[in-house]
């Protein structure tokens, strides 16, 4: 009887060890552990951070906002590096930033928004180039397709002139063209563009 339990206590050790194991695997795989971009600068969400905040932009700073007469403030909840992207000696850092309002002061009442955005930086990751907001979702980057689950959003290998000036339609919001080859107004409007016949 002493060897039946000495086994079976045995086998539930090298069975809870690996549940334990398969689950801490599991568990990096759900937050995307193993899985992210490559980085070529291990300190680059410090410089988007700091990019975001002194970009000028209202909707990427954090602050105090007067609404209605109430004072609320927002802040960067989650910035996520997706990847890079690069076209003509050109590189851009891709990233979400989710920004949250804080609960009034003297309240309980959890706070009511958010706003998410898409964003691209430069290269060094400190100035803002282009950015969209979108509803909240969890983009992937794959080379330079951006996917949600497993469709396509963005394909930022296009590079066609209407792309250039116009910018990429992300679920119903454009991004302006963040390289610097971009079309501007004044250029398109100029007819240079135009398909002869």
């Amino acid at each position: 009887m002493k060897i039946l339990l000495a086994d079976t206590a045995s086998v539930l050790r090298r069975a809870a060890l690996a549940i334990l194991i398969c689950g801490g695997m599991a568990w990096s795989m759900a937050m995307g552990e193993g899985a992210e971009a490559p980085v070529v600068q291990p300190k680059v969400m410090l410089k988007v951070v700091g990019a975001l905040e002194s970009s000028g932009v209202d909707e990427l700073t954090s602050g105090e906002h007067q609404e209605g007469g109430v004072r609320t403030t927002y802040h960067l909840k989650e910035a996520r590096y997706l990847g890079t992207l690069s076209w003509k000696d050109e590189t851009v850092v891709l990233v979400t930033a989710f920004y949250i309002r804080s609960r009034n002061h003297g309240s309980d009442v959890p706070p009511a928004r958010g706003h998410f955005s898409l964003v691209c930086l430069d290269a060094a990751a400190s100035k803002v180039v282009a950015y969209t907001r979108q509803e909240l979702a969890d983009y992937q980057l794959d080379g330079e397709v951006l996917k949600l689950d497993s469709a396509t959003i963005i394909d930022f290998g296009n590079h066609d002139e209407l792309t250039r000036y116009r910018g990429y339609l992300v679920d119903g919001a454009l991004l302006p063209y963040p390289f610097k080859d971009r079309i501007t107004e004044a250029d398109w409007e100029s007819g240079a563009f135009k398909k002869r016949p």
